[in-house]
Protein backbone atom coordinates (compact mmCIF):
# COMPACT_ATOMS: atom_id res chain seq x y z
CA UNK A 1 0.00 0.00 0.00
CA UNK A 2 1.25 3.27 -1.20
CA UNK A 3 2.18 6.28 1.50
CA UNK A 4 0.73 9.53 0.17
CA UNK A 5 4.02 12.33 0.28
CA UNK A 6 3.13 15.28 2.43
CA UNK A 7 3.95 18.55 0.62
CA UNK A 8 6.55 20.62 2.01
CA UNK A 9 4.03 23.48 2.18
CA UNK A 10 1.82 22.10 4.54
CA UNK A 11 5.05 21.86 7.53
CA UNK A 12 5.03 25.22 6.26
CA UNK A 13 1.95 26.31 7.00
CA UNK A 14 1.80 24.17 10.20
CA UNK A 15 5.08 26.30 11.42
CA UNK A 16 3.19 29.22 10.86
CA UNK A 17 -0.02 28.44 12.41
CA UNK A 18 2.01 27.72 15.69
CA UNK A 19 4.39 30.61 15.23
CA UNK A 20 0.88 33.13 15.26
CA UNK A 21 -1.14 30.78 18.30
CA UNK A 22 2.47 30.93 20.36
CA UNK A 23 2.48 34.87 19.49
CA UNK A 24 -1.59 35.59 19.71
CA UNK A 25 -0.78 33.44 23.09
CA UNK A 26 2.21 35.71 24.58
CA UNK A 27 -0.10 38.78 23.35
CA UNK A 28 -2.92 37.83 25.72
CA UNK A 29 -0.30 37.30 28.55
CA UNK A 30 0.96 40.86 27.76
CA UNK A 31 -2.90 42.04 27.58
CA UNK A 32 -3.92 40.05 30.47
CA UNK A 33 -0.30 41.07 32.85
CA UNK A 34 -1.29 44.62 31.18
CA UNK A 35 -4.84 44.88 32.58
CA UNK A 36 -3.85 43.33 35.91
CA UNK A 37 -1.20 46.54 36.09
CA UNK A 38 -3.73 48.98 35.47
CA UNK A 39 -6.38 47.59 37.71
CA UNK A 40 -3.49 47.58 40.59
CA UNK A 41 -2.69 50.74 39.36
CA UNK A 42 -6.68 52.17 39.50
CA UNK A 43 -6.64 50.64 42.88
CA UNK A 44 -3.61 52.22 44.46
CA UNK A 45 -5.12 55.28 43.05
CA UNK A 46 -8.59 55.16 44.90
CA UNK A 47 -6.43 53.79 48.28
CA UNK A 48 -4.78 56.75 47.53
CA UNK A 49 -7.55 59.23 46.94
CA UNK A 50 -9.78 58.16 50.06
CA UNK A 51 -6.24 58.46 51.92
CA UNK A 52 -6.56 61.91 50.79
CA UNK A 53 -10.03 62.22 51.82
CA UNK A 54 -9.51 60.73 55.12
CA UNK A 55 -6.76 63.68 55.85
CA UNK A 56 -8.82 66.74 54.09
CA UNK A 57 -12.32 66.54 55.67
CA UNK A 58 -11.33 66.30 59.71
CA UNK A 59 -9.40 69.60 58.83
CA UNK A 60 -12.79 71.46 57.61
CA UNK A 61 -14.31 70.14 60.71
CA UNK A 62 -11.27 70.94 63.03
CA UNK A 63 -11.03 74.64 61.55
CA UNK A 64 -14.98 75.11 61.60
CA UNK A 65 -14.93 74.80 65.08
CA UNK A 66 -12.10 76.62 65.64
CA UNK A 67 -13.34 79.91 64.08
CA UNK A 68 -15.98 79.59 66.27
CA UNK A 69 -13.91 78.87 69.66
CA UNK A 70 -14.97 75.46 69.86
CA UNK A 71 -13.31 72.71 72.01
CA UNK A 72 -11.86 70.21 69.64
CA UNK A 73 -11.67 67.52 72.45
CA UNK A 74 -15.89 67.45 72.67
CA UNK A 75 -16.08 66.56 69.27
CA UNK A 76 -13.67 63.68 67.86
CA UNK A 77 -16.81 61.29 67.63
CA UNK A 78 -18.53 63.56 65.52
CA UNK A 79 -15.46 64.66 63.46
CA UNK A 80 -15.02 60.92 62.84
CA UNK A 81 -18.90 60.26 62.08
CA UNK A 82 -18.77 63.29 59.63
CA UNK A 83 -15.32 62.01 58.14
CA UNK A 84 -16.76 58.85 57.29
CA UNK A 85 -19.91 60.53 56.00
CA UNK A 86 -18.15 63.06 53.60
CA UNK A 87 -15.10 60.72 52.45
CA UNK A 88 -17.53 58.15 50.14
CA UNK A 89 -19.43 61.62 48.94
CA UNK A 90 -16.57 63.29 47.78
CA UNK A 91 -14.97 60.11 46.04
CA UNK A 92 -18.08 58.85 44.28
CA UNK A 93 -18.74 62.90 43.17
CA UNK A 94 -15.44 62.82 41.83
CA UNK A 95 -15.62 59.95 39.42
CA UNK A 96 -19.50 60.44 38.27
CA UNK A 97 -20.13 62.71 35.31
CA UNK A 98 -21.77 65.33 37.91
CA UNK A 99 -18.77 66.34 39.51
CA UNK A 100 -19.50 70.21 38.12
CA UNK A 101 -22.12 70.09 41.19
CA UNK A 102 -19.07 69.67 43.56
CA UNK A 103 -19.53 73.07 45.07
CA UNK A 104 -23.35 72.45 45.77
CA UNK A 105 -23.21 68.82 46.62
CA UNK A 106 -20.45 68.61 49.33
CA UNK A 107 -21.68 71.66 50.97
CA UNK A 108 -25.21 69.99 51.42
CA UNK A 109 -23.24 66.97 52.95
CA UNK A 110 -21.13 69.20 54.98
CA UNK A 111 -24.50 71.13 56.32
CA UNK A 112 -26.32 67.44 57.16
CA UNK A 113 -23.51 66.44 58.95
CA UNK A 114 -23.24 69.94 61.07
CA UNK A 115 -26.77 69.99 61.95
CA UNK A 116 -27.27 66.16 62.30
CA UNK A 117 -24.22 65.04 63.91
CA UNK A 118 -22.88 68.15 65.39
CA UNK A 119 -26.05 69.41 66.48
CA UNK A 120 -25.48 73.01 64.94
CA UNK A 121 -28.65 75.14 64.04
CA UNK A 122 -29.08 76.14 60.25
CA UNK A 123 -27.59 79.60 59.69
CA UNK A 124 -24.87 78.60 62.26
CA UNK A 125 -23.83 75.58 60.33
CA UNK A 126 -24.50 78.18 57.04
CA UNK A 127 -22.00 80.39 58.19
CA UNK A 128 -19.54 77.41 59.15
CA UNK A 129 -19.89 76.48 55.61
CA UNK A 130 -19.25 79.62 54.26
CA UNK A 131 -16.05 80.83 56.14
CA UNK A 132 -14.55 77.10 56.12
CA UNK A 133 -15.37 76.30 52.23
CA UNK A 134 -14.02 79.46 50.74
CA UNK A 135 -11.10 79.98 52.96
CA UNK A 136 -10.25 76.12 51.62
CA UNK A 137 -10.92 76.63 48.28
CA UNK A 138 -8.79 80.03 47.89
CA UNK A 139 -5.69 78.26 49.24
CA UNK A 140 -6.33 75.63 46.82
CA UNK A 141 -6.82 78.43 44.02
CA UNK A 142 -3.86 80.26 45.34
CA UNK A 143 -1.79 76.34 44.67
CA UNK A 144 -2.92 76.18 41.80
CA UNK A 145 -2.14 79.37 40.25
CA UNK A 146 1.55 79.09 41.41
CA UNK A 147 2.01 75.61 39.94
CA UNK A 148 0.02 77.21 36.44
CA UNK A 149 2.36 79.72 36.50
CA UNK A 150 -0.88 82.46 36.29
CA UNK A 151 -1.70 80.50 32.72
CA UNK A 152 -5.04 81.37 33.37
CA UNK A 153 -6.49 77.92 30.92
CA UNK A 154 -3.94 75.91 32.66
CA UNK A 155 -4.90 76.89 35.86
CA UNK A 156 -8.60 75.61 34.73
CA UNK A 157 -7.26 71.99 33.61
CA UNK A 158 -5.09 71.52 36.67
CA UNK A 159 -8.36 72.55 39.18
CA UNK A 160 -10.65 70.04 36.89
CA UNK A 161 -8.02 67.25 36.25
CA UNK A 162 -5.68 67.14 39.68
CA UNK A 163 -6.73 66.82 43.58
CA UNK A 164 -4.07 65.10 44.80
CA UNK A 165 -1.41 67.08 45.80
CA UNK A 166 -4.11 70.16 46.36
CA UNK A 167 -5.66 67.57 49.17
CA UNK A 168 -2.26 67.81 50.75
CA UNK A 169 -2.01 71.33 50.59
CA UNK A 170 -5.22 72.55 51.75
CA UNK A 171 -5.10 70.01 54.87
CA UNK A 172 -1.93 71.50 55.60
CA UNK A 173 -3.04 75.11 55.47
CA UNK A 174 -6.45 74.37 57.43
CA UNK A 175 -3.99 72.30 60.61
CA UNK A 176 -1.89 75.45 60.53
CA UNK A 177 -4.85 77.86 60.47
CA UNK A 178 -6.58 75.99 63.25
CA UNK A 179 -3.32 75.42 65.33
CA UNK A 180 -2.88 79.61 64.56
CA UNK A 181 -6.49 80.44 65.57
CA UNK A 182 -6.73 78.31 69.13
CA UNK A 183 -2.81 79.47 69.57
CA UNK A 184 -3.36 83.49 69.43
CA UNK A 185 -7.93 82.70 70.61
CA UNK A 186 -8.70 84.50 68.15
CA UNK A 187 -12.78 83.62 66.36
CA UNK A 188 -16.06 84.63 67.16
CA UNK A 189 -18.44 83.04 69.98
CA UNK A 190 -21.65 83.97 68.72
CA UNK A 191 -22.39 80.40 67.59
CA UNK A 192 -23.39 77.97 70.06
CA UNK A 193 -25.40 74.59 70.80
CA UNK A 194 -27.44 75.87 73.32
CA UNK A 195 -29.96 78.39 73.24
CA UNK A 196 -29.46 81.68 74.00
CA UNK A 197 -32.00 84.93 74.32
CA UNK A 198 -30.51 87.70 71.71
CA UNK A 199 -31.01 91.16 71.85
CA UNK A 200 -33.27 92.92 69.86
CA UNK A 201 -29.79 95.42 68.21
CA UNK A 202 -28.60 91.78 67.78
CA UNK A 203 -31.05 90.55 65.92
CA UNK A 204 -31.17 93.29 63.20
CA UNK A 205 -27.20 93.07 62.27
CA UNK A 206 -28.05 88.95 62.70
CA UNK A 207 -30.78 88.62 60.31
CA UNK A 208 -28.66 90.97 57.54
CA UNK A 209 -25.96 88.32 58.40
CA UNK A 210 -27.83 85.49 57.83
CA UNK A 211 -29.28 86.74 54.30
CA UNK A 212 -25.36 87.99 53.18
CA UNK A 213 -24.76 84.58 54.08
CA UNK A 214 -27.58 82.99 51.67
CA UNK A 215 -26.37 85.40 48.76
CA UNK A 216 -23.36 84.57 49.66
CA UNK A 217 -23.47 80.40 49.42
CA UNK A 218 -25.89 80.95 46.15
CA UNK A 219 -22.99 82.33 44.60
CA UNK A 220 -20.20 79.90 45.91
CA UNK A 221 -22.66 77.49 44.67
CA UNK A 222 -22.21 78.81 40.93
CA UNK A 223 -17.90 78.06 41.67
CA UNK A 224 -17.86 74.57 40.25
CA UNK A 225 -20.23 75.27 37.37
CA UNK A 226 -18.16 78.18 36.17
CA UNK A 227 -14.83 75.63 36.81
CA UNK A 228 -16.33 72.78 34.10
CA UNK A 229 -19.64 74.33 32.05
CA UNK A 230 -18.74 78.34 32.69
CA UNK A 231 -15.12 78.85 32.26
CA UNK A 232 -15.63 82.61 30.80
CA UNK A 233 -17.24 83.51 34.22
CA UNK A 234 -15.24 81.83 36.98
CA UNK A 235 -13.07 84.93 37.70
CA UNK A 236 -16.26 87.00 37.63
CA UNK A 237 -17.95 84.65 39.89
CA UNK A 238 -15.03 83.96 42.24
CA UNK A 239 -14.44 87.89 42.63
CA UNK A 240 -18.08 87.98 43.59
CA UNK A 241 -17.94 85.47 45.65
CA UNK A 242 -15.16 86.68 47.69
CA UNK A 243 -16.57 90.21 47.75
CA UNK A 244 -19.52 89.00 49.35
CA UNK A 245 -17.89 87.17 51.64
CA UNK A 246 -16.24 90.28 52.54
CA UNK A 247 -19.91 91.32 54.03
CA UNK A 248 -20.50 88.16 55.96
CA UNK A 249 -17.01 89.17 57.62
CA UNK A 250 -18.16 92.76 58.37
CA UNK A 251 -21.64 91.79 59.92
CA UNK A 252 -20.23 88.48 61.82
CA UNK A 253 -17.87 91.12 63.92
CA UNK A 254 -20.64 93.51 64.50
CA UNK A 255 -23.16 90.55 65.59
CA UNK A 256 -19.81 89.37 67.86
CA UNK A 257 -19.97 92.94 69.61
CA UNK A 258 -22.61 93.01 70.42
CA UNK A 259 -23.06 90.34 72.32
Amino acid sequence: MAIEQVPEYYYSFIAIKESFLSSRGMAVKLKTIATGGGNFMLANQQILEYLIYFLVWPSFFVLALAIFRMRLKQYVIPIIVSTCIMTPVAALLQSSEIIYLLTIIQPLAFLFCLMVVFRFKFFHSIMMIGLVFVYSISAEFAYNMIVAQFNYQYFLNILQDEYIMQGFWVSFINYMTTYLIIRSRWGFTFISTRNSKIHSSAMIIQNKLYLSVLIFLASFSMISLSVYLWKDMFLFIFTSTSTILAFVLHYSYKREFLD
